[in-house]
């Protein structure tokens, strides 16, 4: 959904800073989450794509879709669905989620580190670069590992913006480029 993610960012400040005002923070994220969900089904992204379909009644439809799972009966939340519906932006809406957990964990001073590896990191190593990342980064970090063996050796380390790639096949990526110039 990177397509989405120039649109999103207004979208998801509007979100983050209605939910803090309102102070339901974790509500909003945990709802945002469901509506990103719903958004990426096949059956709701027919619905939404009908010429045949009004913003409006989309949005609604989406909105009882979203009660029915058990989220979105908060008004403004409602309201702010309702306006990415008539803006036709419900497509964007996981991009929208993603960008207000990363805003979220930033008022929070957290955030969320990927570290993707050719092989299985042990326990002691997670801890050593999840020890590592809150130094460099200054803020508390929430670790996920995943193995990726095309990676060959090494890793990659994702946080917000920042990517560390220590990979093998990252510094193959490198060499070939250089040599190609």
């Amino acid at each position: 959904m990177a397509e989405f993610d120039t649109a999103a960012r207004p979208y998801a400040k509007a979100f983050f800073e209605l939910a803090q005002e309102a102070g339901v923070l974790e509500a909003w994220e945990s709802s945002l989450e469901a509506a990103a969900a719903i958004a990426a089904d096949a059956d709701m992204r027919e619905f939404v794509d009908s010429p045949d379909a009004l913003p409006r009644e989309i949005g609604e439809v989406f909105l009882s879709v979203l009660e029915a799972a058990g989220h979105g009966g908060d008004k403004d939340f409602g309201n702010a669905i309702r306006l990415l519906a008539e803006n036709s932006r419900l497509a964007a809406l996981p991009s929208v989620a993603q960008q207000y957990t990363l805003l979220k964990q930033e008022a929070e001073g957290s955030i969320q580190v990927r570290v993707v590896s050719a092989q299985a990191l042990s326990d002691a190593q997670q801890e050593q670069i999840a020890s590592s990342m809150a130094r460099r980064l200054g803020k508390q970090v929430s670790l996920s590992a995943e193995v990726d063996e095309s990676l060959i050796a090494g890793a990659v380390i994702t946080a917000g913006d920042l990517v560390i790639d220590g990979s093998a096949s990252g510094r193959i990526e490198k060499l070939a480029h250089a040599v190609n110039r």
